[in-house]
Protein backbone atom coordinates (compact mmCIF):
# COMPACT_ATOMS: atom_id res chain seq x y z
CA UNK A 1 0.00 0.00 0.00
CA UNK A 2 1.66 3.36 -1.34
CA UNK A 3 -0.98 5.67 -0.77
CA UNK A 4 -1.69 6.84 2.39
CA UNK A 5 2.33 7.18 2.46
CA UNK A 6 1.99 8.93 -0.50
CA UNK A 7 -0.59 11.34 0.92
CA UNK A 8 1.45 11.86 4.13
CA UNK A 9 4.28 12.96 1.69
CA UNK A 10 1.69 15.29 -0.15
CA UNK A 11 0.57 17.07 3.17
CA UNK A 12 3.90 17.98 4.43
CA UNK A 13 5.22 19.30 0.98
CA UNK A 14 1.96 21.45 1.46
CA UNK A 15 2.69 22.43 5.05
CA UNK A 16 6.26 22.60 3.99
CA UNK A 17 7.92 26.37 4.86
CA UNK A 18 9.94 26.04 1.70
CA UNK A 19 7.65 25.81 -1.24
CA UNK A 20 4.94 24.64 0.48
CA UNK A 21 1.13 26.58 0.78
CA UNK A 22 0.61 29.43 2.38
CA UNK A 23 -2.71 28.91 3.18
CA UNK A 24 -2.43 25.16 4.93
CA UNK A 25 0.56 26.63 6.62
CA UNK A 26 -2.18 28.98 8.12
CA UNK A 27 -4.48 26.88 9.52
CA UNK A 28 -5.31 25.07 12.85
CA UNK A 29 -6.99 22.21 14.48
CA UNK A 30 -9.65 24.97 15.34
CA UNK A 31 -9.56 26.97 11.66
CA UNK A 32 -10.23 23.25 9.83
CA UNK A 33 -12.57 21.82 12.40
CA UNK A 34 -15.52 23.07 10.30
CA UNK A 35 -13.94 20.79 7.08
CA UNK A 36 -14.26 17.90 9.10
CA UNK A 37 -18.13 18.24 9.83
CA UNK A 38 -19.16 19.46 6.49
CA UNK A 39 -16.78 16.12 4.89
CA UNK A 40 -18.53 14.36 7.35
CA UNK A 41 -22.15 15.41 6.00
CA UNK A 42 -20.92 14.94 2.32
CA UNK A 43 -20.06 11.12 3.29
CA UNK A 44 -23.41 10.54 4.83
CA UNK A 45 -25.25 12.46 1.94
CA UNK A 46 -23.22 9.78 -0.37
CA UNK A 47 -23.82 7.28 1.61
CA UNK A 48 -27.85 8.14 1.24
CA UNK A 49 -27.47 8.28 -2.62
CA UNK A 50 -25.69 4.72 -2.12
CA UNK A 51 -23.01 5.70 -5.26
CA UNK A 52 -19.85 3.71 -4.30
CA UNK A 53 -17.53 5.91 -6.33
CA UNK A 54 -19.02 9.22 -4.17
CA UNK A 55 -18.69 7.11 -0.65
CA UNK A 56 -15.43 6.36 -1.77
CA UNK A 57 -14.41 10.37 -3.29
CA UNK A 58 -15.85 11.46 0.58
CA UNK A 59 -13.86 8.95 2.62
CA UNK A 60 -10.93 10.28 0.73
CA UNK A 61 -11.90 13.65 1.82
CA UNK A 62 -12.09 12.82 5.22
CA UNK A 63 -8.63 11.01 5.20
CA UNK A 64 -6.81 14.01 4.16
CA UNK A 65 -8.35 16.01 6.97
CA UNK A 66 -7.31 13.16 9.21
CA UNK A 67 -3.51 13.64 7.98
CA UNK A 68 -3.66 17.07 7.55
CA UNK A 69 -4.50 17.46 11.17
CA UNK A 70 -1.47 15.32 12.19
CA UNK A 71 0.51 17.07 10.03
CA UNK A 72 -0.08 20.20 11.79
CA UNK A 73 -0.03 18.34 14.97
CA UNK A 74 3.41 17.02 14.28
CA UNK A 75 5.10 20.31 13.61
CA UNK A 76 3.82 21.63 16.78
CA UNK A 77 5.59 18.68 18.50
CA UNK A 78 2.50 17.09 20.10
CA UNK A 79 1.85 13.74 18.20
CA UNK A 80 1.87 12.36 14.46
CA UNK A 81 -0.24 10.17 12.19
CA UNK A 82 1.19 7.39 13.41
CA UNK A 83 0.23 8.27 16.94
CA UNK A 84 -3.03 8.55 15.37
CA UNK A 85 -2.93 5.09 14.23
CA UNK A 86 -1.65 3.28 17.04
CA UNK A 87 -3.79 4.82 19.27
CA UNK A 88 -7.28 3.83 17.43
CA UNK A 89 -5.63 0.55 16.78
CA UNK A 90 -4.69 -0.60 20.25
CA UNK A 91 -8.65 0.84 21.24
CA UNK A 92 -10.34 -1.38 18.65
CA UNK A 93 -7.97 -4.29 19.79
CA UNK A 94 -9.17 -3.64 23.51
CA UNK A 95 -12.43 -3.15 22.42
CA UNK A 96 -13.09 -6.24 21.31
CA UNK A 97 -11.47 -9.07 23.18
CA UNK A 98 -14.24 -11.61 21.63
CA UNK A 99 -11.35 -11.42 18.59
CA UNK A 100 -8.47 -10.96 19.97
CA UNK A 101 -9.20 -11.86 23.75
CA UNK A 102 -10.63 -14.63 25.89
CA UNK A 103 -14.36 -13.06 25.76
CA UNK A 104 -17.00 -14.33 23.79
CA UNK A 105 -19.61 -13.01 21.87
CA UNK A 106 -21.83 -14.66 19.44
CA UNK A 107 -24.43 -12.26 19.29
CA UNK A 108 -24.73 -8.72 18.34
CA UNK A 109 -26.25 -7.98 21.58
CA UNK A 110 -23.49 -9.69 23.29
CA UNK A 111 -20.65 -7.91 21.23
CA UNK A 112 -22.39 -5.14 22.76
CA UNK A 113 -22.69 -5.97 25.94
CA UNK A 114 -18.60 -6.31 25.26
CA UNK A 115 -17.84 -3.09 23.76
CA UNK A 116 -19.76 -1.45 26.63
CA UNK A 117 -17.52 -2.90 29.55
CA UNK A 118 -14.22 -2.58 27.68
CA UNK A 119 -14.96 1.08 27.36
CA UNK A 120 -16.34 1.37 30.99
CA UNK A 121 -13.09 0.02 31.80
CA UNK A 122 -11.19 2.76 29.68
CA UNK A 123 -13.26 5.64 30.87
CA UNK A 124 -13.08 4.84 34.56
CA UNK A 125 -12.55 8.27 35.53
CA UNK A 126 -15.44 9.79 33.98
CA UNK A 127 -17.78 11.27 36.49
CA UNK A 128 -20.93 11.11 34.19
CA UNK A 129 -22.52 9.02 32.36
CA UNK A 130 -22.53 12.09 29.88
CA UNK A 131 -18.90 13.11 29.54
CA UNK A 132 -18.26 12.63 26.23
CA UNK A 133 -21.05 13.58 24.55
CA UNK A 134 -20.10 16.47 22.03
CA UNK A 135 -21.63 19.43 23.01
CA UNK A 136 -20.94 20.37 19.30
CA UNK A 137 -23.69 17.67 18.16
CA UNK A 138 -26.79 18.85 16.52
CA UNK A 139 -29.55 18.63 18.88
CA UNK A 140 -31.52 16.14 17.64
CA UNK A 141 -28.02 13.40 17.23
CA UNK A 142 -27.39 14.73 20.73
CA UNK A 143 -30.50 14.15 22.33
CA UNK A 144 -30.64 10.30 20.73
CA UNK A 145 -27.08 9.98 21.92
CA UNK A 146 -27.68 11.27 25.88
CA UNK A 147 -30.94 9.38 25.69
CA UNK A 148 -28.77 6.20 24.68
CA UNK A 149 -26.31 6.74 27.86
CA UNK A 150 -29.48 7.01 29.75
CA UNK A 151 -31.03 3.89 28.65
CA UNK A 152 -27.80 1.99 29.83
CA UNK A 153 -28.37 3.54 32.88
CA UNK A 154 -31.54 2.44 33.13
CA UNK A 155 -33.64 5.67 33.80
CA UNK A 156 -34.42 7.20 30.77
CA UNK A 157 -38.11 7.17 30.89
CA UNK A 158 -37.63 8.90 34.51
CA UNK A 159 -35.17 11.24 33.69
CA UNK A 160 -37.15 12.36 30.12
CA UNK A 161 -40.64 12.67 32.35
CA UNK A 162 -38.86 15.17 34.61
CA UNK A 163 -37.64 17.20 32.23
CA UNK A 164 -41.17 17.24 29.95
CA UNK A 165 -43.00 18.11 33.30
CA UNK A 166 -40.58 20.88 34.72
CA UNK A 167 -42.47 24.37 34.85
CA UNK A 168 -40.62 26.46 31.87
CA UNK A 169 -38.91 29.41 33.09
CA UNK A 170 -39.60 31.41 31.05
CA UNK A 171 -41.34 28.88 28.68
CA UNK A 172 -40.32 31.63 25.43
CA UNK A 173 -37.56 33.94 25.55
CA UNK A 174 -36.35 36.20 22.35
CA UNK A 175 -32.96 34.65 20.47
CA UNK A 176 -30.95 36.23 17.39
CA UNK A 177 -29.28 33.91 14.70
CA UNK A 178 -25.50 33.83 15.13
CA UNK A 179 -24.04 37.31 14.86
CA UNK A 180 -26.72 39.07 15.12
CA UNK A 181 -27.92 40.87 18.39
CA UNK A 182 -30.73 40.29 20.60
CA UNK A 183 -33.68 42.60 20.74
CA UNK A 184 -35.14 43.51 24.11
CA UNK A 185 -37.05 41.58 26.24
CA UNK A 186 -39.88 43.72 25.79
CA UNK A 187 -39.49 43.64 22.01
CA UNK A 188 -41.44 40.35 20.18
CA UNK A 189 -39.34 38.38 18.11
CA UNK A 190 -39.34 39.00 14.59
CA UNK A 191 -39.07 36.14 12.19
CA UNK A 192 -36.74 37.88 9.74
CA UNK A 193 -34.37 39.21 12.82
CA UNK A 194 -34.27 36.89 15.61
CA UNK A 195 -36.24 33.78 16.50
CA UNK A 196 -37.71 32.10 19.62
CA UNK A 197 -36.59 29.71 22.36
CA UNK A 198 -39.74 27.51 23.58
CA UNK A 199 -38.87 24.93 25.98
CA UNK A 200 -41.94 23.67 26.46
CA UNK A 201 -42.01 23.08 22.82
CA UNK A 202 -38.31 21.77 23.14
CA UNK A 203 -39.70 19.06 25.70
CA UNK A 204 -42.43 18.17 23.73
CA UNK A 205 -40.42 17.02 20.76
CA UNK A 206 -37.50 15.40 23.44
CA UNK A 207 -40.87 13.24 24.53
CA UNK A 208 -41.51 12.06 20.75
CA UNK A 209 -37.58 11.49 20.45
CA UNK A 210 -37.34 9.37 23.26
CA UNK A 211 -40.58 7.18 22.62
CA UNK A 212 -39.61 7.31 18.89
CA UNK A 213 -35.96 5.48 19.86
CA UNK A 214 -38.18 3.32 22.40
CA UNK A 215 -40.07 1.68 19.87
CA UNK A 216 -36.82 1.42 17.58
CA UNK A 217 -36.95 4.04 15.44
CA UNK A 218 -34.25 6.77 14.48
CA UNK A 219 -35.35 9.68 15.29
CA UNK A 220 -32.33 11.33 12.76
CA UNK A 221 -32.68 9.04 9.79
CA UNK A 222 -36.41 9.18 10.32
CA UNK A 223 -36.28 12.99 10.46
CA UNK A 224 -33.69 13.42 7.19
CA UNK A 225 -36.35 11.00 5.27
CA UNK A 226 -39.00 13.68 5.53
CA UNK A 227 -37.10 16.76 5.32
CA UNK A 228 -35.90 15.05 1.91
CA UNK A 229 -39.06 14.62 0.77
CA UNK A 230 -39.84 18.23 1.78
CA UNK A 231 -36.89 19.75 -0.30
CA UNK A 232 -38.07 17.20 -3.36
CA UNK A 233 -41.83 18.51 -3.01
CA UNK A 234 -40.25 22.23 -3.26
CA UNK A 235 -37.82 21.04 -6.43
CA UNK A 236 -41.68 19.78 -8.04
CA UNK A 237 -43.16 23.19 -7.25
CA UNK A 238 -40.43 25.02 -9.04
Amino acid sequence: MTAVPDLVTVVDRLLAEDGGCVWNRAQTHASLARYAVEESYELVDAIDDGDPEDVREELGDLLYQVVLHAGIAARAGDFTLEDVAAGVRDKMTRRHPHVFGDETADTVDEVVRVWRAAKATEKSARRSAFDGVPRAMPPLERAVKLLERLDERGDADAVVASVASAPSAPSVASVAPVGRKVRGASTPPVASDAGAVDTAWGSAVLGQVASAVRDGIDPVASLRAAVTALEEAGRRSE
